[in-house]
């Protein structure tokens, strides 16, 4: 009996990375990005150089920081490279817009990932073959784009 491709979930994907200090003797931070199913990122295995951070006032430095924006942004284009539909959403003092589809899809197992340009947190709801919703924890004036994974 074969498996049905709706049985298979992909839960997350990850993408590792490294930071030289550009001095031998400092050594390398790692840390790892996951990109969940509902198609949010977080930051997750910090290492400094040396080793696991287990205290949450261990400072990590600013250019750790800036590399973790720069891999969000590289992770964020290799979304939107290889997702089936996206787009911009232009919202203005609302907290929820809805995104249909030219064509239904067959099933709701789509994934949905979202960009904005501020911290603002978000949730799919609706999801249907036809579309889905984007809402916002908070009103907001901006732009927000999406990307649809099958």
């Amino acid at each position: 009996m074969a498996l049905h491709p709706s049985l298979l979930i992909l839960k997350e994907s990850t993408f590792s990375y490294q930071v030289s200090s550009g001095d031998p003797c400092k050594g390398s931070w790692c840390f790892t990005l996951v990109l969940n199913q509902n198609g949010k990122i977080g930051v997750r295995n910090i290492k400094s150089p040396t080793g696991s951070i287990c205290d949450s006032g261990t400072q990590i430095p600013q250019s750790v920081l800036d590399a973790i924006g720069m891999a969000k942004n590289q992770v964020q284009n290799i979304v939107a490279q290889t997702s089936t539909i996206n787009g911009t959403l232009n919202f203005v003092d609302q907290t929820g817009q809805s995104v249909v589809f030219a064509t239904p899809f067959t099933d709701t197992s789509y994934r949905v990932y979202v960009t904005l340009e501020d911290f603002i947190d978000y949730r799919i709801i609706n999801k249907t073959t036809t579309g889905f919703d984007i809402e916002l924890n908070v009103t907001y004036t901006g732009p927000v784009q999406y990307d649809v994974f099958v």
